[in-house]
């Protein structure tokens, strides 16, 4: 026999003869518990206890890569997986065991199961393995056309390297300019004393308007004057210039002293007659236009 079936039934025989066992049943009677492809439920009323244990095994869905995992509940745990985790609880994963999702990752199959307190085996009765459904296959992806090579382009001739520039002289550096000496700051100058505001002056009280004046009548104008007529000139007698003349000691002297036959010397004595005759002339002009002016400006 096997080493592994002869260790499976040694340990399924010492539970059975272990007096905690709480049924009577065989390994080959009905489960009490429930299994499916995601865990197992105890029955109601029922968890995993302290320092028990939880075996199962598990193949692909073909079959294939039989697979036995172990849960013990050892109390203390000293932190090995799963810590007592699952003492009290009436459920337990498949998965949860850290090497499963990795072992089955298309789908599996449940094909054996023992837990401790228990003398019924899953499997051992006829029970057909708790599969998973399959995953539908994924329909594969039609090949695309090949895409032609493209043809290698011609090598681009490398560019002639261009001469170095020779390098030129350095320029001296230029001397710096001296600073100039900083300029002595101005005394600020103090301000003047403000003057103190002199006080508003209250505005004068406005004089009433006088009345405006009634306007005169305005003056009718006169009827004008037509121009009078010129008067008859006076004619000066000329006797008295006769006798003013006569009685002029030149005028005679220059009269008597005319040669026989011959008209007096007319020197001063012509001229004196002819400015006082002019003058005669003027004068009576004269007085003709103050007369008619005085005649105008009398009233009518």
């Amino acid at each position: 026999m096997h080493l592994r079936a002869l260790g499976a039934a040694a340990l399924t025989a010492a539970l059975v003869l272990l007096p905690t066992a709480a049924h009577a049943g065989g390994s080959d009677s009905p489960t009490p518990y429930t299994v499916t492809a995601e865990g197992v439920t105890l029955p109601a009323g029922t968890t995993f206890e302290a320092n028990g244990h939880l075996n199962y095994r598990v193949t692909a869905l073909d079959g294939s890569g039989n697979r036995t995992f172990n849960v013990h509940q050892a109390v203390p745990h000293n932190g090995v997986w799963p810590q007592a985790a699952y003492v009290g609880k009436s459920y337990y994963a498949w998965a949860d065991h850290p090497l499963f999702s990795t072992a089955f990752p298309d789908g599996h199959c449940v094909t054996w199961v023992q837990i401790s307190g228990f003398n019924e085996h899953f499997g051992e009765g006829g029970q057909a393995p708790a599969c998973t459904d399959p995953i539908a296959p994924v329909d594969p992806v039609d090949p695309t056309d090949p895409v032609d090579p493209v043809d290698p382009t011609d090598p681009v001739d490398p560019v002639n390297p261009v001469d170095p520039v020779n390098p030129t002289d350095p320029v001296d550096p230029v001397d710096p300019v001296n600073p100039t000496d900083p300029v002595d700051p101005v005394d600020p100058v103090d301000p003047g004393t403000p003057v103190d505001p002199t006080d508003p002056v209250d505005p004068a009280t406005p004089i009433d308007p006088t009345d405006p004046t009634v306007p005169t009548d305005p003056i009718t104008p006169g009827t004008p004057v037509g121009p009078v007529a010129p008067g008859t000139p006076t004619v000066t007698d000329p006797e008295p210039i006769a006798e003013v003349l006569s009685a002029s000691p030149s005028f005679i002297s220059e009269v008597l002293a005319a040669p026989p036959g011959k008209l007096a010397s007319t020197g001063f004595a012509s001229r004196t007659i002819f400015v006082l005759g002019t003058i005669a002339l003027v004068g009576g002009t004269a007085l003709v236009v103050v007369a008619r002016s005085r005649n105008d400006d009398a009233p009518r």
